[in-house]
């Protein structure tokens, strides 16, 4: 893969009512991903900009909640330790970052569930399976087609003696995950969403709410139910355990809640018949606006930080206090910087191109924000070469807790 393409999987994007896939908080380990020019590899740096583990690998992530990084060694995937150990004897194709103390593989095409001893606890015979939940629940693809929950030995959630399954299954956020039975669309049929718990007992049942979406804390932003809904759809914030919405006003997309506890929520506009303006800001988990609603982007919040985009360019915001931490300069569209990653332990990856130049070379930095936006460690790549990829760290906003493993998890059986 080019290191292009792995940044551009990273870089900020308008919210849409989707959520993606996110990764787990780092450890607090001081070692970030880079690559060198002279070894044509990517290692990793300390906070000075020097190399604690020499580049060696064709690909790196970052250290995220285990203490462990993914590597690519020989077309293979490692975990490797602080020290640049490899610690995982088996070898993988593919491996995602642990969450809550386990992490997703894929050998053969299939995907299975490891622990931090790198043995597996669910073998790799899914064609896919979820990351971890905090609940300890993941979900997994039948091979019918239709998707359930395992627990972490490999349990299926059942309910009056028969397995649960569903067209559609998210995975579980705060005991709680979103649902649809039946997305069909026949017959004059609305596909209705319904909240589970842990057990599989229905929560919000179906039928009360047209689309729902887990945001974390338990909080859950759901679309009132109406044949004539039109999108962008009007999404209100709704409290499990108060059983009441807690918005008094409608946005149009929402993210999950950061572990800052704030949230992207954003509001479209339509300024023609097949065009809509977006503007976003942040709230609370009691939909009390943050920020206004008044960027272009916005991103998920990392330790305090959040990017946001006004006419393509960048900057770095304190949540706290709105205010401008890095601003990244866009010079009539030639010189662009933009940002690859939100902050991890204070530093941030940035990344500047000429577009309308005729080279191909591209910098990258990683930029200190908690020291004057010092710029730790820099390099130039010409991405019309294979140089691997870095998949430095991004906003967690599927965590919200502490990341290590799971203390009182659901056994099924």
């Amino acid at each position: 893969m080019y290191l292009v393409a792995a940044v551009v999987l990273l870089c900020l994007s308008a919210c849409t009512d989707g959520v993606g896939n996110e990764t787990p908080s780092t450890t607090h380990t001081q070692l970030w991903p880079a690559y060198s020019i002279s070894a044509d590899l990517y290692g990793y740096i300390n906070k000075k900009g020097e190399w604690v583990i020499p580049a060696q690998f064709s690909s790196a992530s970052s250290f995220y909640s285990s203490g462990y990084a993914q590597v690519e060694i020989n077309g293979h995937t490692a975990f490797i330790d602080e020290q640049g150990k490899v610690q995982n004897t088996s070898t993988f194709d593919s491996a995602r970052p642990f969450y809550y103390g386990y992490a997703v593989v894929s050998l053969n095409g299939q995907y299975g569930i490891i622990d931090t001893e790198f043995n597996y606890v669910i073998p790799p015979i899914y064609s896919y399976l979820s990351d971890m939940s905090k609940d300890g629940l993941v979900v997994y693809r039948a091979a019918s087609g239709i998707y359930g929950y395992l627990d972490i030995l490999g349990n299926v959630l059942m309910k009056n003696d028969r397995p649960v399954f569903y067209e559609e299954a998210n995975e579980f956020i705060d005991g709680y995950a979103v649902v649809c039975a039946d997305k069909s669309t026949s017959n004059n049929h609305i596909p209705t969403y319904e909240l589970i718990d842990t057990r599989g007992e229905v929560v919000i049942p179906e039928g009360r709410y047209m689309y729902m979406k887990n945001m974390g804390r338990g909080i859950i932003a759901v679309v009132e139910y109406s044949r004539y809904a039109e999108s962008p759809y009007d999404w209100y914030l709704y409290s499990v355990r108060q059983q009441k919405t807690v918005s008094s006003r409608p946005y149009n997309s929402f993210n999950p809640f950061s572990k800052d506890g704030i949230a992207v929520a954003g509001i479209a506009e339509k300024t023609g018949s097949y065009s809509t303006e977006w503007s976003y800001g942040y709230v609370d988990t009691e939909c009390q606006q943050v920020i206004n609603v008044r960027y272009d982007q916005a991103n998920t919040s990392t330790e305090g930080y959040a990017w946001v985009a006004r006419e393509d360019a960048y900057t770095l915001i304190d949540v706290e206090s709105g205010s401008s931490v890095l601003h990244l300069q866009y010079v009539s569209g030639s010189i662009a910087e933009s940002p690859v990653c939100g902050v991890h332990n204070g530093l941030t990856l940035v990344r500047t191109r000429n577009y309308y130049s005729s080279e191909t070379v591209v910098s990258y930095r990683w930029v200190d924000v908690t020291d004057d936006n010092k710029t730790v460690y820099s390099w130039t790549v010409d991405n019309n070469k294979n140089r691997g990829s870095m998949n430095p760290y991004w906003a967690p906003s599927r965590n919200h807790e502490s990341e290590s493993e799971i203390s009182e998890y659901v056994l099924l059986h």
